[in-house]
């Protein structure tokens, strides 16, 4: 009878375990991936090592869908700087005759990076042209540290969440 109840604990424990692992390998909810085409640290062009490391942002829900995260990853060495966004504001213009309709967006991000232990907070200009071929963006990152990063290339995906959350 030991042994059995010791067998039941086992399955018991085991079965816990993979029906947690399942429910936290949820597959992350993204909303906008930027596919970055064209890359520069403080004016200087590091395109070829982006395009080589296969970077891209996205921004997605944080795990219990009550933020909107942020993550600039470069999928080749596996490294990330993410983060939650807030104080987002919005402004834009609607299409014209002469001129495509854009959105600029603007906000703070609170950052960690997964490959070292900084942790900042950096201001985001988002600025997207909607074309006929496909959206456009440009994303300027400026952390605290005055560093300016610019990456230019196309986005998949919509930002009606970010609407929903601009700070009137």
């Amino acid at each position: 009878m030991k042994n059995l109840k010791t067998i039941l604990t086992i399955i018991f424990c085991v079965c816990y375990t993979l029906i947690n692992a399942q429910n936290n390998d949820k597959e992350q909810e993204d909303y906008a991936t930027f596919y970055i085409k064209d890359a520069r640290e403080n004016e200087s062009d590091i395109t070829p090592y982006a395009i080589e490391e296969n970077a891209y942002l996205v921004l997605y829900k944080s795990n219990d869908g009550e933020e909107i995260m942020l993550s600039n990853y470069w999928e080749k060495s596996n490294s990330q700087s993410f983060g939650r966004i807030y104080s987002i504001t919005k402004e834009g213009k609607p299409e014209t005759t002469s001129e495509y309709r854009y959105d600029l967006y603007n906000f703070q991000w609170s950052y960690s990076n997964s490959y070292d232990d900084k942790k900042g907070t950096a201001k985001i200009r988002l600025y997207l042209v909607y074309k006929p071929q496909g959206t456009y963006f440009e994303f300027t990152v400026l952390p605290e540290n005055l560093d300016v990063l610019v990456y230019k290339g196309t986005m998949k995906g919509d930002l009606k969440i970010l609407d929903a959350k601009i700070y009137k």
